[in-house]
């Protein structure tokens, strides 16, 4: 579980890795744009407090769906 309040582009990228998702689909599964998330994988912009949470809503629904 990563904490809520910093994450670092290298984080998302090994998350939506994990998760096997493409940056479309992670952006839409946290209702964010495909230009956001790709902003924060190169470290441009860290993501906000808001998509920090739908990030974490996003890994408890999937270890949800593995239980």
């Amino acid at each position: 579980m990563l904490p809520a309040d910093e994450i670092t582009g290298s984080e998302v990228l090994a998350l939506r890795r994990q998760l096997n998702m493409t940056q479309e689909r992670f952006a839409q599964e946290i209702g964010v744009t495909v230009s956001s998330v790709n902003r924060w994988e190169r470290g441009v912009i860290q993501p906000s407090r808001l998509a920090r949470r739908a990030i974490q809503a996003l890994i408890e629904r999937q270890q949800n769906d593995e239980s």
